[in-house]
């Protein structure tokens, strides 16, 4: 979630103006020192080097699914929803370079959205501009793309991913305290066990098709983004202001491909069920979604049937995420940490 009233110039997001071709980005300036460390969490490193943004993905990462991701955000096709990647030259389909056994992209810096200014002040945030563009996202004709491959999008990767770190997490946490050393801070392993246990608790009452396909069963597929929230969204500076978007498009296109859309609502109605977004903004956004035509809860009434299995699942993933913390690094919860876990306790209770 975030604020448009203060952003900065630290993420993917200012095009150069239409018309114009940006030089090919190359392996030296892939791979400079310094710049700005502007995230180095859960194996994406991303730094930026004045108007150049440098993406080093997750080690995990296949070649052939991300490259048909990158190439999907660089089809002018979609320029109105997604960032442009900037062309590498001599990289693999010249949008990825491998640097030290890592797949790196590059990109466009411009301005993002504050995070601290959105929980702040989170009813100004951009959130019908926001709507809209995953509403035209999803309406995406995906017959159109081809013959460009469309990979399943990365969810269902995404949520057991989160299940792995946990465990690992604690595990390593046991570990230490075994050891002797002392694990994850004032926290005892015995309470981190009992907060994993509800996280584990959890998964298996969330609907079966959510861990093997992103598509729900008997509906269409959409294209979707895998992974939406405010923070993926970012202003572009050539786009005109009279835009109905007002020039934001979405970033991080990692986990892009088909996939049922409530995903990409699932973490703003999880939020909401959680209790930490207002209710008028969860109904501004849905609202503005269903306006511009986006089908991922029907056009009207009651929209939790679609999007009720991927928030539960989302906010097991919140929960999973916030457990990993405590027992790697000792990161105590906040509300929304509190939140989400009891969200996970509620859903295996049935309290």
């Amino acid at each position: 979630m975030t604020s448009s009233a203060a952003q900065r110039d630290d993420a993917p997001g200012h095009r150069p103006p239409r018309g114009t071709s940006p030089a090919q980005v190359t392996l030296d300036e892939l791979t400079r020192p310094g710049g700005e460390v502007l995230t180095d969490r859960k194996g994406r490193l991303v730094v930026r080097h004045g108007d150049l943004v440098v993406k080093t993905h997750m080690a995990e990462e296949e070649l052939e699914p991300l490259l048909a991701r990158l190439r999907l955000a660089a089809d002018p096709r979609l320029g109105d929803v997604l960032l442009s990647p900037r062309r590498i030259r001599g990289g693999h389909g010249g949008l990825l370079a491998p640097v030290d056994g890592r797949l790196v992209s590059a990109w466009p810096a411009g301005t993002a959205l504050c995070v601290d200014d959105v929980e702040a002040h989170v009813e100004d945030a951009p959130w019908t501009a926001a709507a809209a563009l995953l509403a035209r996202l999803h309406t995406t004709d995906l017959a159109s793309l081809a013959p460009a491959p469309v990979p399943a999008a990365g969810v269902c990767a995404r949520l057991r991913r989160s299940l792995d770190r946990m465990e690992a997490a604690v595990a390593g946490a046991t570990e230490a305290r075994a050891a002797g050393a002392q694990a994850a801070g004032a926290a005892s392993v015995r309470g981190i066990e009992r907060l994993a246990d509800d996280v584990r608790r959890a998964y298996p009452t969330l609907p079966s098709w959510l861990g093997r396909t992103p598509a729900r069963p008997g509906t269409a597929p959409a294209l979707i983004h895998g992974d939406w929230h405010l923070g993926q969204v970012v202003r572009v500076a050539s786009a005109p202001a009279s835009a109905a978007d007002a020039g934001w498009r979405i970033v991080d296109v990692d986990d892009l491909g088909w996939g049922d859309p409530a995903w990409d609502l699932a973490r703003p109605a999880a939020w909401f069920a959680a209790g930490i977004l207002p209710a008028e903004v969860w109904g501004t956004f849905l609202g503005a979604y269903r306006e511009a035509g986006g089908p991922a809860a029907g056009p009207d009434g009651d929209p939790w049937e679609a999007l009720d299995g991927p928030a539960r699942a989302v906010a097991v993933q919140y929960a999973a995420g916030a457990v990993t913390d405590l027992a790697a690094d000792g990161t105590p919860f906040d509300e929304g940490a509190d939140a989400f876990v009891a969200c996970a306790r509620r859903m295996w209770s049935g309290r």
